[in-house]
């Protein structure tokens, strides 16, 4: 595929660009195939879903773009972490609404108290999180 467009840089000169992008084909698993993008930045050549605008398009790699996931702060990460435990166990969503106290029906108790357990430790960690946000260390409460 070609790609051919005109982009400019904050207000300037408007620049033409033109040049090609290739595809690769890749078979999936219960047949068919699936079409990628190899990424046309220089020294790049990546095989990718998606491809970002700028001056060119190229992959995620090239932009360095993080996904939100990548720019967490550990006591975030720890409170989204629990809260998909939360959700697992049919608690309210929520660090700070405590547990729910009820083991889904169906659900091994082994697997129950291994998820509480779990949520504890990250609880704990996200408020320590807070904690530090709010400049409270542990040795001054």
């Amino acid at each position: 595929m070609i790609l051919d467009y005109s982009h400019r840089d904050h207000g300037g000169e408007w620049q033409a660009e033109k040049y090609p992008v290739y595809l690769d084909t890749t078979p999936c698993h219960l047949g068919g195939d699936r079409q990628w993008f190899l990424c046309p930045a220089r020294g790049c050549g990546r095989r990718v879903a998606i491809l970002y605008g700028g001056a060119i398009f190229a992959c995620r790699h090239c932009y360095h773009l993080a996904y939100p996931s990548q720019r967490e702060k550990p006591g975030d990460r720890a409170a989204r972490r629990a809260d998909y435990i939360r959700d697992k166990l049919g608690w309210k969503p929520g660090i700070l609404n405590g547990p729910g106290w009820k083991k889904p029906k169906g659900m091994h108790w082994r697997t129950y108290e291994r998820l509480c357990r779990e949520h504890d430790a990250l609880s704990d960690r996200a408020l320590i999180g807070i904690m530090e946000h709010l400049g409270l260390h542990s040795g001054h409460f």
